[in-house]
């Protein structure tokens, strides 16, 4: 759908500070409801060198297209040039000015960076799973389901956007189309976010689906262990970060008044959680996990988690029984029973 400049405008109050919900290097974002009373979000984009509006028209029809219940939908977008005035070296200039905006479904659940602390994830450990998963979901959809795979190469828990019921969106897909658009080198435009790029492309400036895989797992640490959770893995081996994860989460859930045998299950899933972040952040690009095979395992993990469930009233006789089982292996990837 093609808005018209003076209708944003109009709705945004001609995109003033009070309608205004962010800003990034890209971009400022706003909030503005259409006449039906659809809440939307706007991203006004800034004055781009290099930028060949017809592969950006192209790259903006793909995003269109992709519908799925983890990425944020994208709605229209505005592209108009008109004159305006300008300051050039101290004087007013009569310029052509390109206006491009971008414009998504608002979510009013916020973004989940809102929810990580230093120390730890305020949200419950079932609402962490279900971020978690949901993302993982919306990354494969994205890596694997379209015509071409589209590549976010921003991902953070600042573009990760909760609904009403903390149902996880990937947003801020603009950076995907701007980067295919550009006409100088992908690293004049490319900046990601620092702690969020791969070494891969700090050092050469490579851009594969491993990119995103890596910022997934940054995601994943900070999700399970606070915003000092990568630091912390840093100077401790796989087997210890992933017992002192472990021991954090038992602990907060023995403390709760609420406290239920079944989180002896959930410990499953934050195991599994750690080591498939641990996995994607792998210095090697080539021992990074795919998205598609890190849903795949999310998706046994469940059945299996489902089956316990069903066979084992009490949870605490599987888990017992696996501690035999259980293992970490020298690559410090943890398997407990016969799928971990």
């Amino acid at each position: 759908m093609d808005f018209k400049l003076q209708l944003l405008e109009a709705i945004t109050d001609n995109f003033s500070e009070e309608q205004k919900l962010g800003s990034g290097d890209y971009g400022e974002v706003y909030r503005a409801v259409l006449d039906n009373g659809e809440y939307i979000a706007l991203k006004k984009l800034h004055q781009l060198q290099g930028l060949d509006d017809k592969q950006f028209r192209s790259g903006f029809r793909d995003l269109v297209r992709v519908s799925h219940k983890n990425v944020v939908r994208l709605i229209g977008y505005c592209h108009e040039s008109r004159k305006k005035y300008v300051e050039h070296k101290g004087e007013l200039t009569l310029a052509k000015i390109t206006e491009r905006v971008l414009c998504f479904e608002y979510m009013h659940g916020g973004s989940f960076d809102k929810h990580i602390a230093d120390e730890s994830c305020e949200l419950d450990w079932p609402i962490c799973y279900k971020i978690i998963k949901g993302t993982c979901e919306g990354l494969n959809h994205l890596h694997t389901k379209q015509e071409k795979p589209i590549f976010h190469l921003d991902l953070k828990p600042s573009n990760i956007l909760l609904d009403e019921s903390m149902t996880p969106k990937i947003s801020d897909l603009g950076l995907s189309i701007l980067v295919s658009s550009t006409k100088t080198h992908e690293t004049e435009i490319l900046r990601g976010t620092q702690g969020y790029m791969p070494p891969e492309y700090r050092d050469s400036g490579l851009v594969s689906n491993k990119f995103d895989v890596f910022s997934l797992g940054i995601i994943i640490i900070k999700t399970v262990a606070g915003n000092m959770g990568y630091f912390r893995y840093s100077e401790m081996s796989h087997k210890d970060f992933i017992e002192f994860v472990s021991e954090n989460w038992m602990k907060r859930w023995q403390a709760m008044p609420g406290y239920y045998s079944s989180h002896e299950i959930d410990i499953l899933t934050v195991i599994t959680c750690i080591e498939t972040a641990l996995r994607c952040v792998d210095t090697d690009q080539k021992k990074r996990p795919c998205i598609e095979d890190i849903v795949h395992e999310l998706d046994e993990l469940e059945a299996e988690i489902k089956k316990i469930r069903l066979l084992a009233p009490d949870p605490m006789q599987i888990l017992l029984s696996n501690q035999d089982d259980q293992k970490i292996g020298s690559d410090g990837h943890c398997t407990m029973g016969k799928r971990f």
